[in-house]
């Protein structure tokens, strides 16, 4: 299981970045045993940050085991008293006003597993030697101000027992420090990262051969010979599987695959019923089919319900969990109460199980229950009971259901469920939706965390409309922020249907005039072109020096570069006034969309007999004459003759890095130079394509017109808004572990107009780091090794994200949080 360790001491020195090394290159990338040692080593509490499915409890086990068997892996010297605890099982104080001590919880959730132990033996225990206490799910505490409450309790357990190191597991949905959760205490925070696609195929040899020894050797075979068949058939597994994630149609279910949850899932659909279902609502459906039915019938056994029985029984049960207990665990006498209202609605009497067996089943056979203490059944995984109950509210008429979904949107509780819901519902429901959300208050002032989930239902819809979204848009008394939403939800969408609308919306926003509505206006223009309508003619939008305030490349699917008038101020790097002459920056950085158009071109012009175009014969001369520094001849020459190949995004399939609107990330300096070159080849005009250097990007970033020698302002956005904070742009303190669409941060843009200045990607510059002397300075000698990048990235402390903060890595170097942006020359 890889996970991300926020790197909460910025990089400062090259030793400290030769260092930090780990998996596949990437230092922030570590396994488990690593990030504990790490962790722990200065602080005594790690907060793991998970998806869904990406094995959070799992790891907690994992954790557990490796304390009490092999403690030295995770830094202890001696095997640690080890403690588990779900946050869901929290108990309070006799008055019930607050949650008890650590001890009494332990006591109590001990209880539960008929074990007696005294609070007072806990408490020795946690005073007196080392401990390792973990807590899982904070997430899964439904209520916001109760989660407040359980974070303050925690960093009161972490500060009673000095002696104890602190693990607590979320989902990011459960962790927003914007909505006051969080942690006080000094901690380390680790995200779990995806699978590659290498972890995936590891993965799947690994779980194959072992599903394939589980079963029974067949009676006086010869033992030897059966485990090598079995091994032989869980590598052919593999290698089909592999081969169909790899299929060129089926992106989305390599996606689905780097989850490690859903991957099991898939393991067993394909071990069992040689099927992968198309997308995430259809895996869940075709997982538990084969957990209620299809496995045992495989054994010859009769299942006690068809599957479409038991979802008739077990969808409105997640739903009453859901909506009325409000909790993942339901206690035993009222889990039956509730499956017993549905079992009698079953049209089965003759073969109608009692609900005493029919949990028996769920729990022993089919493992989708679990019974706690003999008190109480809760979910094997918790995203089942919120499938189950994303598709009850499809079934259970879903134009009443809205009202509440719209009123909990963005609420963590009702985030999966809504997903499942909009995923299975038609395009009917998706435009009342729409209509409901942009009718109501909720829509007024959306968090970056609520668009960035309408983004994703949208993305998720099983159909859309566009309707009620066009009629918001034209009506005048919608507010500038819903419009701006609204907006961005039919670029998503991306149906010309919205075309006629929009055109309004335009004529609408130009009728009214003044400068409050440009934000909105030009995103109007944005949407229009990316549908293909018509953009404005703006010949006579024209700067003091008679140059256009905007150009847009038509090779670049009209890209907009905006005008940035040059000037002289104070140059942090050299310390020093310098002059800037006028430049036109990019509006965004370089999209996956955009960067995938480049890909695309050279996979048709750069094959076959096109192998001696004029765009490969540019980058030989460059390699020769080392324009672009001494060792890319070598890093040309490793790209195996295939260019594509060679530049492609590192991340272009990753489902949380590769969304179109996204900024491209993983590529090196070289691949942005190679894009730059090629825009420039395309252009029929004298004009040319490049990344900015250090001083133009400083001055374009918070560069004050009409001054002097002056400082660039502290962070992109004018002076009055503050220092960063989650509204303004995307780093550390937004809580969002990726990133987020371009034009996201509208607040936190550029008086010129410049989007992600700070945060969102770190983005590369044409300078060698160094330029100025002060490479030689800190390293020595040696230059020419590293580029410089700017602007801070989505993990980064506000400190890095300054106008005037530098960064620098190898132009070979590629990872999540590196992009770029483009300057045109004229």
């Amino acid at each position: 299981m890889p996970l991300r360790l926020s790197d909460q001491h910025e990089r400062v020195t090259k030793s400290l970045k030769q260092d930090f090394q780990g998996i596949e290159g990437d230092g922030h990338i570590l396994y488990p045993d690593e990030v504990m040692k790490r962790a722990f080593k200065k602080r005594r509490m790690l907060l793991v940050i998970g998806d869904p499915g990406a094995g959070k409890t799992t790891l907690l086990k994992y954790y557990a085991l490796c304390a009490l068997e092999e403690c030295n892996r995770l830094g202890f010297a001696a095997p640690p008293n080890v403690f588990y605890l779900p946050l869901r099982d929290l108990v309070r104080d006799k008055e019930g006003n607050n949650y008890d001590s650590l001890p009494a919880n332990l006591t109590s959730w001990a209880g539960k597993h008929h074990l007696t132990i005294g609070a007072e033996l806990f408490y020795n225990w946690l005073q007196n030697g080392s401990s390792l206490v973990l807590f899982d799910g904070l997430d899964e505490i439904s209520n916001t101000e109760e989660r407040k409450e359980v974070c303050r309790w925690i960093d009161g357990a972490w500060s009673g027992f000095g002696q104890a190191f602190f693990v607590v597991t979320s989902r990011a949905t459960g962790y927003i420090k914007e909505e006051g959760i969080e942690l006080e205490v000094d901690h380390e925070r680790a995200d779990v990262q995806d699978f590659t696609p290498a972890q995936q195929e590891r993965f799947l040899r690994n779980w194959f051969t072992a599903a394939f020894l589980k079963d029974p050797c067949e009676k006086d075979a010869d033992e030897a010979e059966w485990e090598r068949q079995q091994r032989a058939e869980a590598e052919a597994r593999t290698t089909t599987m592999v081969a169909h994630l790899n299929g060129e149609k089926n992106k989305g279910l390599r996606q689905l695959a780097a989850i490690p949850m859903i991957l099991q899932i898939m393991a067993i659909l394909w071990k069992d019923r040689d099927f992968m279902p198309e997308n995430r609502l259809k895996l869940y459906e075709a997982s538990l089919d084969y957990l209620l039915e299809f496995r045992d019938k495989r054994r010859g056994i009769k299942p006690l319900l068809s599957a479409i029985d038991a979802r008739q029984v077990l969808a409105p049960v997640s739903l009453w969990m859901q909506e009325t207990l409000k909790k993942d665990e339901a206690a035993k006498a009222d889990m039956h109460t509730a499956m017993q209202e549905w079992l009698d609605t079953l049209n089965t009497p003759d073969t109608l199980p009692t609900v005493a067996s029919f949990c028996d089943y769920l729990v022993k056979r089919a493992g989708l229950l679990i019974e706690t203490g003999g008190k109480e059944y809760l979910f094997r995984h918790k995203s089942f009971r919120e499938y189950l109950a994303g598709v009850q509210l499809k079934e259970d008429r879903p134009y009443e259901h809205l009202t509440k979904l719209v009123a909990n949107f963005g609420e963590d509780w009702w985030t999966e469920p809504l997903r499942f819901f909009i995923a299975s519902v038609d395009a009917q429901v998706f435009d009342a939706f729409m209509q409901k959300l942009f009718d109501s208050p909720v829509s007024e002032a959306l968090t970056t965390k609520q668009q960035l989930l309408l983004q994703t239902i949208i993305e998720e819809a099983k159909g859309q409309k566009v309707d009620a979204l066009c009629r918001k848009l034209l009506d005048l008394t919608t507010t500038i922020g819903r419009k701006r939403v609204i907006l961005d939800c039919l670029k998503t969408i991306g149906k010309p249907a919205a075309l006629t609308a929009l055109e309004q919306f335009r004529a609408q926003e130009l009728a009214k005039g003044g400068t409050e509505n440009t934000d909105v206006l030009d995103r109007a223009e944005e949407v229009i072109i990316a549908l293909g309508g018509k953009a404005l003619e703006r010949a006579s939008e024209k700067s003091i020096s008679g140059k256009s305030l905007s150009l847009r490349n038509p090779n670049e699917q009209n890209a907009e570069y905006i005008l940035i008038p040059g000037g002289n101020y104070w140059y942090s790097a050299m310390k020093k006034a310098v002059d800037v002459a006028d430049c036109y920056v990019a509006k965004y950085p370089v999209t996956n969309k955009l960067y995938r158009s480049f890909i695309a071109w050279l996979k048709e012009k750069d094959s076959g007999e096109n192998r001696a175009s004029a765009f490969r014969e540019k980058l030989e001369r460059i390699a020769e004459s080392k324009e672009w520094g001494p060792k890319f001849g070598d890093y040309l020459r490793g790209g195996n003759d295939n260019l594509a190949a060679l530049f492609r995004s590192e991340n272009d399939e990753d489902r949380k890095f590769g969304g179109e609107n996204q900024p491209v990330v993983g590529v090196t300096w070289y691949a942005a130079r190679a894009y730059s070159l090629w825009l420039s080849l395309l252009e029929e005009s004298t004009g040319h394509y490049r990344l900015a250097n250090e001083m133009e990007w400083e001055w374009a970033a918070g560069g004050k017109q009409g001054t002097t020698g002056q400082k660039v302002r502290e962070y992109p956005w004018l002076e009055e808004k503050g220092d960063a904070s989650p509204g303004l742009l995307n780093f550390r303190e937004s809580n969002i572990g990726a990133t987020t669409p371009v034009g996201s941060y509208p607040d936190g843009a550029t008086p010129e107009g410049l989007y992600d200045m700070a945060g969102n990607v770190w983005e590369w510059c044409s300078d060698w780091y160094g330029d100025d002397g002060t490479f030689a300075k800190l390293f020595g000698p040696e230059t020419g090794s590293y580029r410089v990048l700017r602007g801070g990235y989505w993990d980064s402390s506000a400190w890095c994200c300054r106008s005037a903060f530098r960064d620098y890595d190898t132009p070979g170097y590629r990872s999540n949080y590196v992009g770029f942006r483009l300057v045109f020359v004229p």
